[in-house]
Protein backbone atom coordinates (compact mmCIF):
# COMPACT_ATOMS: atom_id res chain seq x y z
CA UNK A 1 0.00 0.00 0.00
CA UNK A 2 1.37 3.55 -0.70
CA UNK A 3 1.69 5.66 1.94
CA UNK A 4 -1.53 8.19 2.51
CA UNK A 5 -1.69 11.78 3.31
CA UNK A 6 2.13 12.82 3.36
CA UNK A 7 1.91 14.62 -0.13
CA UNK A 8 0.54 18.21 -0.13
CA UNK A 9 0.03 18.72 -3.92
CA UNK A 10 3.16 20.14 -4.89
CA UNK A 11 5.43 17.38 -4.38
CA UNK A 12 6.91 14.96 -6.69
CA UNK A 13 8.58 12.53 -5.13
CA UNK A 14 7.32 10.24 -2.43
CA UNK A 15 9.80 7.86 -0.44
CA UNK A 16 8.33 5.29 1.99
CA UNK A 17 9.69 2.39 3.90
CA UNK A 18 7.71 -0.63 5.56
CA UNK A 19 8.67 -2.63 7.70
CA UNK A 20 6.70 -6.04 9.28
CA UNK A 21 7.89 -8.52 11.92
CA UNK A 22 6.67 -12.26 11.21
CA UNK A 23 5.86 -12.35 7.62
CA UNK A 24 7.59 -13.84 4.62
CA UNK A 25 10.90 -12.31 3.98
CA UNK A 26 9.39 -10.79 0.48
CA UNK A 27 7.37 -8.51 2.68
CA UNK A 28 9.48 -7.61 5.66
CA UNK A 29 11.48 -4.48 4.45
CA UNK A 30 9.53 -2.88 1.46
CA UNK A 31 11.13 0.58 -0.17
CA UNK A 32 8.48 2.57 -2.53
CA UNK A 33 10.12 5.92 -4.36
CA UNK A 34 7.77 7.06 -6.70
CA UNK A 35 7.36 10.53 -8.86
CA UNK A 36 4.13 12.67 -9.70
CA UNK A 37 4.47 12.55 -13.07
CA UNK A 38 1.13 14.36 -13.46
CA UNK A 39 -1.69 15.71 -10.65
CA UNK A 40 -3.36 12.39 -11.11
CA UNK A 41 -0.08 9.91 -12.57
CA UNK A 42 2.21 8.39 -10.34
CA UNK A 43 5.03 5.61 -10.97
CA UNK A 44 8.02 4.55 -9.24
CA UNK A 45 10.06 1.19 -7.78
CA UNK A 46 9.24 -0.97 -5.59
CA UNK A 47 12.38 -3.02 -3.95
CA UNK A 48 11.45 -5.33 -1.69
CA UNK A 49 15.09 -6.44 0.58
CA UNK A 50 14.81 -9.33 1.85
CA UNK A 51 13.48 -11.10 -2.01
CA UNK A 52 15.91 -8.99 -3.48
CA UNK A 53 12.97 -8.10 -5.80
CA UNK A 54 12.66 -5.08 -8.07
CA UNK A 55 9.27 -4.25 -9.13
CA UNK A 56 7.33 -1.25 -10.52
CA UNK A 57 4.56 0.39 -9.01
CA UNK A 58 1.96 3.12 -10.45
CA UNK A 59 -1.28 4.59 -10.08
CA UNK A 60 -3.47 6.38 -12.02
CA UNK A 61 -6.24 8.23 -11.11
CA UNK A 62 -8.91 8.10 -14.25
CA UNK A 63 -11.59 9.86 -12.23
CA UNK A 64 -11.07 12.55 -9.22
CA UNK A 65 -14.04 11.92 -6.58
CA UNK A 66 -17.01 15.27 -7.17
CA UNK A 67 -19.80 15.44 -4.65
CA UNK A 68 -21.73 12.58 -6.45
CA UNK A 69 -18.71 10.69 -8.31
CA UNK A 70 -16.85 8.53 -6.58
CA UNK A 71 -12.66 8.16 -7.30
CA UNK A 72 -11.23 5.88 -9.58
CA UNK A 73 -7.94 4.30 -9.69
CA UNK A 74 -5.84 1.89 -11.82
CA UNK A 75 -2.37 0.76 -10.99
CA UNK A 76 0.16 -2.15 -10.26
CA UNK A 77 2.21 -3.16 -7.38
CA UNK A 78 3.79 -6.19 -5.88
CA UNK A 79 1.28 -8.88 -5.11
CA UNK A 80 -0.21 -8.57 -1.53
CA UNK A 81 1.34 -9.57 1.47
CA UNK A 82 1.41 -12.78 1.88
CA UNK A 83 2.66 -13.91 -1.28
CA UNK A 84 6.34 -14.43 -2.10
CA UNK A 85 6.22 -12.91 -5.67
CA UNK A 86 4.15 -11.75 -8.11
CA UNK A 87 2.80 -8.08 -9.01
CA UNK A 88 -0.65 -7.04 -8.89
CA UNK A 89 -2.88 -5.01 -11.31
CA UNK A 90 -6.14 -2.88 -9.29
CA UNK A 91 -8.89 -1.21 -9.83
CA UNK A 92 -10.46 0.62 -7.28
CA UNK A 93 -13.51 2.73 -6.44
CA UNK A 94 -13.65 5.13 -3.29
CA UNK A 95 -16.01 7.98 -2.43
CA UNK A 96 -16.06 10.15 0.94
CA UNK A 97 -19.20 10.02 2.98
CA UNK A 98 -19.51 13.41 3.93
CA UNK A 99 -19.96 14.81 6.43
CA UNK A 100 -18.61 11.39 8.20
CA UNK A 101 -15.63 11.53 8.44
CA UNK A 102 -15.70 7.99 6.47
CA UNK A 103 -14.69 6.76 2.67
CA UNK A 104 -14.96 3.46 2.08
CA UNK A 105 -13.57 1.78 -0.77
CA UNK A 106 -13.90 -1.56 -3.07
CA UNK A 107 -11.60 -2.98 -6.41
CA UNK A 108 -10.73 -5.69 -8.45
CA UNK A 109 -7.24 -7.38 -8.48
CA UNK A 110 -5.69 -9.63 -10.55
CA UNK A 111 -2.59 -11.56 -8.45
CA UNK A 112 -0.10 -12.49 -10.44
CA UNK A 113 1.78 -15.13 -7.81
CA UNK A 114 -2.49 -16.55 -7.33
CA UNK A 115 -3.12 -16.35 -10.35
CA UNK A 116 -7.00 -14.97 -10.17
CA UNK A 117 -8.86 -12.12 -9.51
CA UNK A 118 -9.35 -10.73 -5.97
CA UNK A 119 -11.95 -8.41 -4.27
CA UNK A 120 -9.83 -6.17 -1.68
CA UNK A 121 -11.68 -3.86 0.16
CA UNK A 122 -11.83 -1.45 3.14
CA UNK A 123 -12.79 1.77 5.20
CA UNK A 124 -10.79 4.53 5.65
CA UNK A 125 -11.74 6.88 8.99
CA UNK A 126 -10.44 10.64 9.19
CA UNK A 127 -9.57 11.28 12.24
CA UNK A 128 -8.92 14.44 14.80
CA UNK A 129 -5.05 15.68 14.39
CA UNK A 130 -4.09 14.42 11.25
CA UNK A 131 -4.73 10.61 12.69
CA UNK A 132 -6.78 8.05 10.55
CA UNK A 133 -7.52 4.71 11.23
CA UNK A 134 -8.54 1.66 7.73
CA UNK A 135 -10.04 -1.80 8.09
CA UNK A 136 -8.01 -3.44 4.65
CA UNK A 137 -9.24 -6.30 3.33
CA UNK A 138 -6.52 -7.42 0.74
CA UNK A 139 -9.07 -9.85 -0.68
CA UNK A 140 -7.65 -12.93 1.29
CA UNK A 141 -7.02 -11.17 4.93
CA UNK A 142 -7.71 -8.85 6.93
CA UNK A 143 -5.35 -6.23 8.22
CA UNK A 144 -6.07 -2.89 10.36
CA UNK A 145 -3.44 0.70 10.32
CA UNK A 146 -3.55 3.33 12.19
CA UNK A 147 -1.55 6.81 10.82
CA UNK A 148 -0.59 10.12 11.72
CA UNK A 149 -0.02 12.49 8.91
CA UNK A 150 1.09 15.79 8.42
CA UNK A 151 2.39 17.44 5.50
CA UNK A 152 5.11 15.72 3.96
CA UNK A 153 5.32 12.78 6.30
CA UNK A 154 3.39 9.94 7.78
CA UNK A 155 3.55 7.42 10.60
CA UNK A 156 1.56 4.34 10.14
CA UNK A 157 1.35 1.25 12.96
CA UNK A 158 0.37 -1.59 10.87
CA UNK A 159 -1.39 -5.35 11.97
CA UNK A 160 -0.95 -7.80 9.18
CA UNK A 161 -3.75 -10.31 9.43
CA UNK A 162 -4.73 -8.49 12.55
CA UNK A 163 -1.68 -10.52 14.44
CA UNK A 164 2.14 -9.29 12.84
CA UNK A 165 3.07 -5.71 14.03
CA UNK A 166 4.61 -3.18 11.57
CA UNK A 167 5.74 0.28 11.02
CA UNK A 168 5.31 2.18 7.59
CA UNK A 169 7.39 6.14 7.06
CA UNK A 170 6.92 8.00 4.62
CA UNK A 171 8.18 11.58 3.07
CA UNK A 172 7.77 13.48 0.33
CA UNK A 173 9.43 16.27 -1.22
Amino acid sequence: MAVRGTASGNEKWELSHRWIEGVIDRATHRTIVMHRITPSLKAGVEWNARANEVGIVANWRALSETRTRPALIFGTSSDRIGTPSGQSYYATVSKSLHPLPVAPYVGISYSGYEERFLVPFGVNVALPRGFSAMLINDGVHTHLSATYARPRLSLTVLAVERRQMGITLGTSF
